[in-house]
């Protein structure tokens, strides 16, 4: 026999020794999902069901039953028989006697509740229990039927048969004194941060201050007001014909704060406030306690951007006061220098722009600068000639350099032709009616020819001012003479006849180089 044997065999034969039924001090050595292993000071470790002892960690000192020892040498010991064992006399006194215990409620099941009372479960029907409880929470209760099996103790508990000894009396003659409006005081007994406070007028009487009653402002959070065993003074707000509860404001206490406000604001002031709320719809901000204003989506910037967050401080002006019916509508962005006046300071008339074509509308084109400010430029503003469809000189999403020419409403009016000299101004500047000039031949139609002048500008060369049998090119240059000059109109009317009262005659066309005949667009209107 081998070392390790000898050293197995002896440590059973000590095992042994342990008697069923016996209570040994332990130390809890090591725990894991299923078990609580012990220090029992033999050289064998106790095992004891984790679920007995949910928890223990290594380290805590205990006691326990010996139930039996395992095949492999292990004793396995009962921390809930040791309990019961301990406790079975004195929770049959109670019974017997009807003394009130306490207990704590571990959890609620189909059927009521079980409490745990030292250690041992006991059941407690829905029809025994009061009202309001919830897991956790400590109850005075009866014994209401005892049994000491071979399982364990079993019992049943009423919490009810406490309350309705203890508390029927006092709270009947509380309660006939009691009316909507008193103040009474109570101390704090419970604390819910989802619900509210609940506190124990004269030890008998439950208040409930729901967590709306707190203050005329946003902080809802009980823990902000009270702690368990301090006292409140509160105002009676609701008596249930129950009696179980009354329901108590603390924020009652106080004046309300939109009648206080309401001949200190006005519609068109401007306030001051910290946002609170930030949703899809806008934001609220805070002007003081217990007053709060609404601020639409489309009145907090001017470019639409939301660059707040809750506790920013702002500036509003006021849209809309209504303080009977709690309504305060507010625009941040009209408190703030309007954008396209503070864009038109440091960008005057004359002044170049980069801007985006957002949109098209009609005659006119809708161009973001940035910063939430919108150009504008007009058809008329495109071109010094005749600009045609504005499709064909801006593309949306196109970027491009625009000309500052004024505020136009909230918008920055713009122009493209403004980047160039007018041409119109050269054009007076360097020729006359009844001066000749020599002109290239740019295109043909039914009604004349257009002549191109060096500045950018077309001349009309009408039918009916040229002479009979005159041969002219696509391209090439011809010599005319000005008829009329007209900016107004956009209009210069040219003449290739030296007597105007010289008849319309025949015009022969050849084609350019380029195989273009003007005859094929005149022929119609004209004798070849």
């Amino acid at each position: 026999m081998g070392e390790f044997e000898r050293l197995l065999e002896k440590s059973l034969e000590e095992a042994k020794e342990i008697r069923r039924g016996e209570v040994i001090p332990c130390k809890v050595i090591k725990v894991d999902d299923r078990n609580v292993y012990v220090d029992i000071g033999y050289k064998v470790e106790g095992i004891i069901p984790r679920e007995e002892l949910p928890d223990v960690k290594e380290g805590d000192q205990i006691k326990a039953v010996v139930i039996k020892i395992a095949r492999g040498g292990s004793p396995i010991l009962s921390y809930k028989k040791y309990i019961e064992e301990k406790y079975v006399y004195f929770l049959r006194s109670a019974y017997e006697k009807g003394r009130f215990l306490t207990g704590k409620v571990k959890e609620k099941t189909q059927e009521g509740y079980t409490v745990d009372i030292n250690g041992i479960s006991a059941f407690m029907p829905y029809n025994e229990a009061g009202r309001r409880i919830k897991e956790g929470s400590r109850v005075v209760v009866k014994i209401i039927e005892f049994q000491n099996t071979k399982e364990g103790i079993k019992l049943k508990v009423s919490q009810k048969a406490y309350l309705a000894q203890q508390e029927k009396r006092k709270k009947e003659r509380l309660l006939e004194k009691l009316k909507v409006g008193d103040v009474v005081e109570g101390k704090v007994i419970k604390i819910d941060p989802e619900k509210g406070i609940t506190l124990l007028v004269q030890g008998v009487l439950r208040a409930f201050l729901p967590k709306e009653e707190l203050s005329w402002g946003r902080d809802k959070n009980p823990y902000n007001y009270a702690e368990i065993d301090e006292k409140l003074r509160v105002k009676v707000k609701r008596i249930p014909k129950d009696g179980e509860f009354i329901f108590v404001s603390l924020r009652e206490m106080k004046e309300n704060p939109w009648e206080k406000i309401k001949d200190k604001i006005n519609k068109g002031d401007t306030v001051s406030g910290k946002v609170v709320e930030i949703s899809e719809r806008g934001l609220v901000v805070e002007v003081q306690e217990g007053v709060e204003g609404f601020v639409p989506k489309e009145e907090i910037s001017y470019d639409g951007e939301v660059n707040y967050k809750k506790g920013s401080e702002v500036k509003a002006k006021v849209l809309e006061f209504e303080p009977a019916k709690k309504r305060l509508i507010l625009s941040i962005k009209r408190a703030l220098p309007k954008p396209w006046e503070e864009f038109f300071k440091k960008h005057p008339t004359g002044s170049k722009v980069i801007g985006t074509v957002e949109r098209i509308e009609g005659a006119k084109a809708i161009v973001d600068l940035g910063g939430g400010v919108k150009g504008v430029i007009h058809r008329s503003d495109l071109s010094w000639v005749r600009p045609g469809r504005i499709e064909e000189v801006l593309k949306v999403g196109e970027q491009k350099e625009f000309a500052v020419l004024a505020i136009e409403g909230r918008f920055i009016k713009l122009g493209l032709k403004q980047l160039t000299p007018n041409p119109w101004d050269l054009i007076k500047q360097r020729y006359q009616v009844g001066q000749k000039v020599i002109l290239r031949v740019k295109s043909a139609h039914p009604f004349g020819v257009f002549l191109e002048f060096p500045e950018g500008l077309d001349g009309l060369l009408p039918l009916s001012e040229i002479p009979k049998g005159t041969e002219i090119k696509e391209g090439s240059e011809v010599e005319v003479k000005i008829l009329e000059i007209s900016p107004e109109d956009g209009r210069i009317t040219l003449t290739m006849k030296e007597d105007k009262e010289e008849k319309k005659e025949e015009v022969i066309t050849t084609s350019s180089e380029s195989g273009f005949t003007l005859g094929d667009i005149l022929k119609k209107k004209m004798k070849l």
